[in-house]
């Protein structure tokens, strides 16, 4: 800890300052120095650092009369550091140079202890303040819900319930609203960079965090090691062809650093092998040709990341196999299973391979034996591209803004617009502070287009805040379901959307553009044990019932379509099924809803199928695979069966056959999940 190290802070004005003394200095007051568990005073506190997962400490102070200090040298950047010695938390800070006070805090609550004096504390401090007010807010959010309604609802506990569960949602989203402004406003300063991976990075999703937050970050804080793991942490998490790849380092048998980064520019194929790994081993040559298959032609890199735990091991693997082409880096970190990169790329067995473009794109995953060379051979006439149907999913994105047909509230609706004219001019204004501050020149330096998008993108982050906030302080309008599931499901994390749903008030639960939200939440959420959809069934007899009046009975949902062979082979099944579960129509109904775009072919191959029986019931709506239906289920393929209990949850999504005939049999004996119970119980 009492290193001397160049210290390179990044102060939240904005700018990279070295700094000419690295010594820190850290006071604190207790106002109570006892612990909260038992009456002992609090002797010795110490300051913690955690080091891969582990809590290391590297000082200690004496306790004298609830007073304590620490006194050394700051590591080369702003860091989180941890005070511990107490039994209920610690006390979180920054350590960087200067003087450090955490102000007078009961020792029996340290995670209460706020800190200041140094540019990064001071950003810590605020972000703190500026949520102080929520439980007060909160509060008023509550109290005006109450006074909206009349005596009978507000005393009676079961009608007041689902008013008390959607302003719980909204105070709970609003706190993420207060953080994404904070950072909107604070991005100059990287303690701004562990509020987004603490506090927003589970919010978002992979491709906004990346595009919108990281882009955000200006150049001299990109240089902080926190904005390296958030990018990685980032690119991890939406690992898939065609997207950024992860970028990986480790040491050179010889000890020196190399990173993935390093080779940008050329065609890498990231290796993931081990000494002990014969399958690895017989893929060699293979690489090796692949080489040869390049070399003068085309730029292209072989990075092997070895997992081996032992150097010897890996160091002989590599001489013994004649593994050193100019073009065939090795690297490691000698951890096993536990090296970072494996935990990146989801290593779970090796070999394993993943391309990377120029660019630092993922091409394609497990490339071997012949599949490897034609790859490169490839590289030599073509640009290697990534096999993803970017429109498609684009498409898809836009589905839900083309099924909207009026948008309620206009006049609240207008003041919604209003908030993306705020942010232009913000962007403008932002955009001549710094043609002013640096000049015009610097805006076409790379370090200034950096900064210039970062303006764009930190006042995106601002603008959806507002927006977000101003439609969950109007949350009683039919506009707040609608622009939710139009502009605000998209960019989060699927695992937030039942809270987005839960936060539209109860006065607008049954309007159509609720119970669309509330549809596409759970269909992003599908899976066995969700709720599933309540989708509209448009029936054979000319009616339209929904899934949900089915509640209270099993239920087998059934997507087909009349030109479908599997759907020919397997419909004849489910018709015996339908047979034989005929005595059990009181819990159990089957339906079927058709792909079909033709009315005749529809009823056609009902008749043909002899599946046109009566409390059969069979939809459609003659829109195709483009159906809202076929979408809200995630339907890729013909048939997809849905089995669904009596509460509308998924018991199955992918049986089908003799598999699933079985399996409805077992349910309807009252076996729902396999196993019988034990007689005892």
């Amino acid at each position: 800890m009492k290193k001397e190290l160049i210290c390179l802070l990044l102060s939240c004005a904005g700018t990279a300052v070295a700094q000419q003394n690295s010594s820190y200095v850290i006071k604190g007051t207790m106002t109570v120095d006892s612990l909260r568990y038992t009456p002992e005073r609090i002797k010795k506190v110490y300051l913690t650092h955690e080091v891969q997962g582990q809590d290391v400490v590297v000082d200690s102070a004496t306790v004298e009369n609830g007073r304590f200090t620490f006194k050394g040298e700051a590591p080369g950047v702003l860091a989180p550091y941890r005070i511990s010695g107490f039994d209920n938390g610690t006390v979180q800070l920054f350590l960087e140079p200067g003087e450090i006070t955490v102000l007078p805090f009961d020792g029996r609550f340290p995670v209460g202890a706020s800190v200041k004096g140094t540019p990064g504390n001071d950003v810590l401090f605020a972000y703190q303040q500026s949520g102080s007010g929520a439980v007060d807010i909160a509060k008023q959010r509550m109290d005006k819900v109450l006074a909206s309604l009349p005596p009978e609802q507000r005393n009676d506990e079961k009608a007041f319930y689902p008013y008390q569960r959607a302003t719980y949602y909204v105070n709970s989203l609003s706190h993420r609203t207060t953080a994404m402004r904070f950072v909107a406003r604070h991005l100059d300063s990287p303690v701004t960079l562990y509020i987004i991976k603490y506090d927003l990075f589970r919010f978002f999703t992979p491709q906004v965090l990346e595009e919108t937050y990281l882009n955000a970050v200006p150049a001299a804080v990109r240089k902080h090691p926190m904005y390296r793991e958030l990018t990685n942490l980032v690119r991890a998490a939406s690992l898939e062809v065609g997207k950024p790849a992860p970028d990986i380092d480790g040491l050179t048998p010889d000890g020196k650093p190399l990173a993935l980064s390093d080779l940008k520019g050329k065609y890498v194929l990231i290796d993931f092998w081990a000494s002990w790994c014969a399958p690895c081993r017989r893929e060699f040559p293979v690489i090796k040709q692949a080489l040869q298959e390049t070399q003068g032609k085309v730029p292209f890199m072989v990075l092997s990341y070895s997992i081996d735990s032992k150097k010897k091991e890996w160091t002989d693997c590599i001489e013994r196999n004649s593994l050193t082409h100019a073009n065939w880096q090795h690297i490691s970190a000698l951890k096993g299973w536990g090296s970072p990169a494996a935990k990146l790329y989801n290593v779970e067995a090796v070999p394993r391979t993943v391309l990377i473009s120029p660019e630092g794109n993922i091409v394609a995953f497990d490339l071997r034996g012949e599949q490897l060379i034609e790859a490169v051979r490839k590289m030599k006439t073509t640009s290697a591209k990534p096999a993803e149907n970017q429109k498609a999913k684009a498409d898809a994105a836009k589905a839900v803004a083309s099924e909207v047909k009026e948008i309620p509230d206009k006049p609240l609706y207008e003041e919604y617009l209003a908030l993306e004219r705020q942010r232009d001019q913000q962007i403008a204004q932002d955009l001549a502070q710094l043609r002013s501050t640096k000049g015009e020149a610097y805006l076409n330096t790379a370090d200034g287009k950096i900064d210039a998008e970062g303006i764009r993108r930190a006042a995106d982050i601002g603008w959806t805040a507002e927006r977000f906030q101003f439609l969950l302080d109007h949350n009683t309008s039919p506009l707040m379901p609608l622009l939710v599931e139009r502009d605000m499901l998209p960019i989060f994390n699927k695992e937030y959307g039942r809270q987005l749903s839960a936060a539209v008030a109860p006065q607008v639960l049954t309007h159509p553009y609720a119970r669309s939200l509330e549809n596409n939440v759970r269909s992003r959420n599908l899976m066995q044990g969700s709720d599933v959809p309540d989708i509209a069934l448009p029936l054979a007899n000319g009616t339209v019932r929904q899934l949900s009046n089915s509640l209270g009975k099993f239920v087998l949902l059934t997507f087909w379509a009349s030109g479908c062979p599997t759907c020919q082979r397997d419909l004849p099944l489910l018709k015996k099924l339908y047979d034989e579960t005929r005595g059990s129509k009181d819990k159990f109904e089957m339906i079927g809803f058709s792909l079909d775009k033709n009315p005749k072919d529809w009823k056609k191959a009902m008749k043909t199928l002899g599946i046109d029986a009566a409390d059969w019931l069979q939809a459609c709506d003659f829109k195709g695979g483009a159906s809202p239906s076929v979408r809200l289920f995630n339907v890729g393929e013909t048939p997809t069966n849905v089995l669904i209990d009596p509460e509308g949850k998924a018991i199955s999504l992918t049986l089908q056959g003799e598999e699933l005939v079985t399996r409805v049999k077992q349910i309807l004996s009252g076996d729902l999940y396999y196993q019988k119970e034990d007689s005892k119980k």
